[in-house]
């Protein structure tokens, strides 16, 4: 059994060929707010691919990725591509949200280019052997893969009973699904390798609001103790990197791949108030010029922190807000307050960083009056940016606990033995119409941006043609969105 602390010196006595592949992001067919955004707003990396492929590196492995969000491409090329490496396993992450688009994709690869397919991902964890029933993929990987991979392609490849000592697998052996024990959830994340960022053109990633084009996603920490009940981190117990070894992949990313901005991606940066200062402390001390933004409660965030934050180079925090009502606060399990939160933004600006607030339609308790007040709320901060979004509940979330007692019936479960291009699930404690939570969202992004006071303040911190173009053609785009689901209704 590998142990954790000989992750990063084990070295295979096998070495395979491994094609890692990130299909095109599709577009959800009632979501089309969202394929404006993706389209405008930016392109982002597979990190957690990434970071399966830097495992499987740094035991040895010859990898190749494609990433054909950043560098699309017809089908026929990456078939092409894949004759020329000949790999021996073709690696995904699945998505419940997108698992569609991920199957189709990888049944017309398969079709065309036959190779033993691998599959991991939170999502695996949750409807393991329903993901599994579906030919096209051979193994998935439960859980944490940084221990489970390097022992499972030690294996000949699709050694059946070689991999049922492997922690953390899921296969099909004469017709029946074989689960392995779980695998081990790495207590020092120190130990996992970094992503492989050199095996993609880091250049072709960007968001509409970074300064520099060719930005990463970063994650310093694992897990949240918090438990809002729409999200499934707070099942997962937070493990924080160190200062030392952030650091050493920010100087990577800097030094060898040229990148100066980032995205920390955790689902809260602030949750050790220790560990942050220690981060920035570190950063000012190594003289990296770099740009970064974190995501973070409005509770988890004191001055100090800010003061740290800003001098270490972070240009902004993401705050999620919500709701403007208390009693779907309270619902959420968000405990905090209306006065925090106005305090917490107005210090974030006052030492000089960006704010972008998370807000949500379609709560428990929700109604047009309470969504309405969401929005009044939103404009009275001082936010540079806003994200209005349809409430979706997630596997191994409490949302979804609750659905599954209002509706008696396993709607993901159901949809992953056999998806469909429309995904319509009902939101438990709210009565309000799908169409009607859209076309709240589309009201609030046009109060919200189309402000004169809020315009006027845009236009001032816009820092090329080509960000004011791309922010226009969306705003546009989203009220004809607007004006056409009013039409339509």
């Amino acid at each position: 059994m590998l142990k954790e602390n000989e992750i990063r010196d084990f070295r295979s006595s096998s070495p395979k060929k491994l094609a890692f592949i990130y299909p095109p992001y599709g577009v959800i067919d009632n979501e089309p707010g969202l394929k404006v955004v993706k389209e405008n707003y930016g392109v982002f990396p597979s990190l957690s691919l990434l970071y399966v492929a830097g495992t499987a590196e740094g035991a040895g492995h010859d990898c190749l990725f494609i990433d054909l969000n950043a560098n699309p491409e017809p089908i026929e090329t990456t078939i092409e591509t894949l004759r020329k490496f000949q790999p021996d396993y073709i690696l995904y992450t699945l998505t419940t949200y997108q698992f569609k688009e991920n199957l189709d994709f990888a049944r017309s690869l398969k079709e065309a280019y036959p190779c033993p397919v691998l599959v991991g991902g939170v999502h695996m964890g949750i409807y393991a052997e329903e993901s599994m029933s579906h030919d096209v993929f051979d193994v998935g990987f439960i859980g944490e893969i940084e221990i489970s991979l390097p022992m499972f392609l030690e294996c000949d490849v699709m050694d059946l009973d070689g991999f049922s000592g492997v922690p953390g697998i899921i296969f099909k052996r004469d017709g029946r699904y074989r689960r392995t024990r779980p695998a081990p959830q790495l207590q020092n994340v120190d130990n996992a390798h970094f992503p492989a960022r050199h095996l993609v053109d880091n250049s072709k990633y960007f968001s509409f609001i970074t300064k520099y084009k060719n930005f990463t996603c970063f994650v310093s920490s694992r897990g949240c103790p918090f438990k809002c009940i729409f999200c499934e981190q707070g099942e997962l117990k937070f493990r924080g990197r160190s200062a030392e070894n952030v650091l050493e992949e920010l100087q990577l990313c800097y030094e060898k791949y040229g990148i100066r901005e980032f995205d920390m991606f955790d689902s809260s940066f602030t949750i050790n108030k220790k560990r942050v200062l220690e981060v920035c402390q570190a950063i000012i001390d190594s003289g990296l010029k770099v740009h970064w933004a974190v995501r973070s409660r409005v509770d988890c965030m004191n001055e100090e922190m800010l003061v740290m934050l800003a001098r270490a180079g972070c240009n902004r925090v993401y705050y999620g807000i919500e709701s403007g009502n208390a009693c779907i606060l309270k619902t959420l399990k968000k405990d905090t307050n209306f006065d925090r939160m106005r305090k917490t933004i107005a210090l974030t600006k006052k030492v000089g960083i960006d704010t972008f607030g998370y807000f949500m339609v379609g709560s428990p308790g929700e109604t047009p009056e309470t969504a309405q007040q969401t929005i009044d709320f939103s404009k009275t901060l001082d936010l540079d940016y806003a994200q209005f979004s349809k409430v979706t509940p997630m596997p191994a979330t409490q949302l979804y606990a609750l659905y599954l007692q209002e509706f008696k019936e396993d709607y993901w479960k159901d949809y992953i033995k056999n998806p469909t291009s429309q995904i319509a699930i009902p939101r438990p404690g709210c009565n309000m119409t799908d169409q009607e939570i859209q076309e709240l969202c589309h009201k609030a992004y046009m109060e919200f941006y189309y402000r004169p006071s809020y315009v006027l303040k845009a236009l001032g911190r816009v820092k090329s043609f080509e960000e004011l173009w791309r922010s226009f053609k969306v705003a546009f785009e989203m009220r004809f969105l607007q004006e056409s689901h009013t039409g339509n209704s």
